[in-house]
């Protein structure tokens, strides 16, 4: 998974990759597997940070595709709304920082 804006702020951290990923693939749920898979993280690893997220309603469980249970971005919670307007900040911050870069290159 390439490094996103948010993971350059916050480090890349197995907490920080599972956030990052939730928030960058917000539209459709995901089995543990999948995000260990994803973020290059141990399944263990996942199991615990999903706990996490769980816990401060950031994620949420939506259903069983065999054995196993996916999870989405919990949209509803005010904690996720910051956490997204935090990266959409953060990577306009970049982005911006990026433009001024190849524009002082255009102007050389």
């Amino acid at each position: 998974m390439e490094q996103s804006s948010f993971s350059l702020v916050f480090g890349n951290s197995p907490f920080v990759k599972i956030l990052d990923f939730f928030l960058g693939f917000d539209e459709f749920d995901y089995s543990i597997a999948l995000i260990s898979k994803e973020t290059e993280t141990k399944w263990e690893t996942v199991e615990k940070v999903i706990n996490l997220l769980l816990k401060k309603k950031i994620i949420k469980k939506t259903r069983k595709l065999g054995k196993a249970q996916l999870y989405m971005l919990n949209k509803g919670s005010s904690l996720t709304k910051l956490l997204l307007d935090i990266d959409i900040k953060i990577s306009d911050f970049f982005m911006k920082k990026e433009l001024e870069k190849q524009k002082v290159k255009i102007a050389s």
